[in-house]
């Protein structure tokens, strides 16, 4: 089961701009691979990225509307 959070989170990217990393409560999670995204660019877009952090592997849902990020959801890995 996922916890359902929807959260704002402040992402970062590469110079390409690929979703690299975001950070969420004062904690940075560099984001391992992303698995899927879901939407198009005109509207919004979903993103479902493996992270590790402190306390292990997670697969954590991250939602973009423009500019503005919200962490989702997070699922044990």
């Amino acid at each position: 089961m996922g916890k359902l959070l929807n959260e704002p989170v402040r992402a970062e990217h590469d110079l390409a701009g690929r979703l690299t990393a975001y950070e969420w409560r004062g904690t940075r999670y560099a984001v391992d691979e992303v698995l899927k995204t879901y939407g198009t660019a005109q509207e919004a877009r979903v993103y479902r990225v493996r992270v590790t952090g402190a306390d292990g592997v997670v697969v954590a849902e991250l939602g973009r509307d423009a500019d503005r990020w919200r962490l989702r959801h997070v699922f044990s890995a």
